[in-house]
């Protein structure tokens, strides 16, 4: 296999692993709750907690992983960081 066809394999594969859009958690591949649909938008948004933002640390907060159903758009939220499916 040429150099340009092992090129072009990989540029092709790195194509479709930033156009996935199933994710997966421990191992189990999500779908949505409310209609069954495995294809999401992946959001980010941060935990805040009263005493940090009293204290102006709102940075200090973890975040949670958001999955939006493109179907249905229901939102599911997760406390660890959910991966791509490739």
């Amino acid at each position: 296999m040429s150099f340009i066809s092992k090129l072009s394999k990989g540029l092709k594969g790195a194509a479709q692993a930033l156009q996935s859009d199933e994710y997966e958690i421990n191992g189990t591949k999500i779908q949505c709750i409310h209609c069954g649909h495995q294809h999401f938008e992946l959001g980010e948004a941060q935990l805040n907690t009263a005493g940090f933002t009293f204290i102006n640390l709102d940075w200090a907060n973890e975040s949670a992983s958001i999955l939006a159903c493109k179907k249905c758009s229901h939102i599911m939220w997760f406390a660890k960081s959910v991966k791509k499916v490739v």
